[in-house]
């Protein structure tokens, strides 16, 4: 993996961050062509109580993936992921390339986002509020952390959402603003796609979850699809877990060597 693949997988999870910051209210036509009916009011309080009570919670949670990361339609690279969350108040996500070497470091909080480039000698460090300059929205850790973890995202959530369903599934969708949601629900109400659209500004972030397998009785999905275009840039991440954990104790080590540079 080159360096400036690096910057472009941590500007990856960045972009998720901005792009999950709003909260969706209106009916989305379904991403896949099938018909999908609204389902009346008793059935739609009942099927996001079920939601809710099928979420997986946890304190801490520490996964370690294989993945394959593509990036503007090129060659694809093959990297190990190591994601450790503890819930609201820190992620961190490390990449190693061959031979176990770490290629770069993203940690993100409530309050600001530090990405280390190890193979170009570089870091990037900054309030969490000015990823993008979006400064006057309310960006959402929690909501990345759901993303990642194979939980339903917050924002689709509230009691006043939109539940319809298909001849298959059961779908959570609106919209706030420019921005349009779609979580696909599988039979155990546990997400199986999640999409977040900008049509206006070509923005488009798609998650995908299969193979549910229970760790310590939470069920997660062991292959996890990452899917983020916004203009020229496409970047897509399938993600295979060999390794998760749920609330052991955890540690986030983030140093930056003093002859790094500072990307601005």
């Amino acid at each position: 993996m080159s360096g400036n693949t690096w910057n472009r997988v941590g500007l990856f999870l960045m972009f998720g961050i901005a792009i999950l910051s709003c909260t969706p209210k209106k009916e989305l036509v379904s991403p896949t062509g099938e018909i999908a009916r609204s389902v009346s009011r008793a059935e739609r309080t009942r099927i996001i109580s079920q939601v809710i009570q099928h979420q997986s919670y946890f304190e801490t949670f520490r996964g370690r993936a294989k993945s394959g990361i593509r990036l503007n339609n090129k060659e694809t690279h093959d990297v190990t992921i190591h994601i450790r969350v503890e819930r609201d108040k820190a992620i961190s996500v490390s990449v190693t390339a061959l031979m176990g070497i770490e290629a770069g470091r993203l940690l993100i909080t409530p309050d600001s986002v530090k990405m280390i480039n190890r193979l170009q000698g570089v870091y990037y460090a900054k309030p969490f509020d000015q990823i993008y300059g979006f400064a006057s929205w309310e960006l959402n850790v929690s909501s990345l952390q759901d993303l990642l973890t194979g939980r339903v995202i917050k924002q689709a959530l509230p009691p006043d959402t939109e539940v319809s369903a298909t001849e298959t599934a059961s779908i959570l969708n609106g919209e706030g603003g420019d921005l349009s949601y779609w979580v696909q629900l599988s039979d155990n109400y546990r997400p199986v796609l999640t999409l977040l659209e900008n049509e206006q500004a070509h923005q488009r972030l798609q998650a995908t979850y299969a193979n549910y397998r229970p760790f310590d009785g939470r069920p997660f999905p062991m292959e996890i699809g990452l899917s983020i275009r916004a203009g020229q840039f496409d970047i897509q991440a399938q993600m295979t877990y060999n390794s998760v954990a749920y609330d052991e104790a955890l540690e986030m080590p983030f140093s930056i060597p003093t002859q790094y540079k500072e990307i601005q």
